[in-house]
């Protein structure tokens, strides 16, 4: 079966294969286009496999950059992870960033409605 087909229908076997094969990371790289698009697959299978949908946290492309990153022995600095999930985004490819904490609304100080007797 083809690493790709692995992917879509076998993915825990996909990242085995990942693990075992040895320029498996290599070649995800190359297929998927770049660094990013490599991460971002390799996140998105992480991610359907815990059962919380398909699109990856910037904390899980960061893991998924940083193990790709070690499986071919770079030792450079990774991207930003919000440059990397941008870069994604730009490509149409979705990427769940954390929700900015707003500051409270300011609550009205009315007094409760009462009913009409």
């Amino acid at each position: 079966m083809s690493p790709s087909r692995l992917e879509r229908e076998r993915p825990s076997e996909w990242l085995r294969w990942l693990a075992e094969e040895p320029d498996a990371y290599g070649m995800l790289v190359a297929y998927a286009g770049g660094f990013a698009r490599a991460a971002y697959r390799m996140a998105s299978v992480r991610c359907r496999l815990q059962g919380v949908g398909a699109a990856p946290t910037l904390r899980e492309l960061q893991a998924a950059a940083q193990l790709i990153a070690q499986a071919l022995g770079k030792n450079e600095a990774l991207p930003i992870t919000s440059l990397l999930a941008s870069d994604l985004e730009a490509q149409g490819l979705p990427v769940l960033r954390p929700v900015s904490k707003a500051p409270p609304r300011h609550v009205s100080s009315r007094p409760p409605l009462r009913r009409a007797s």
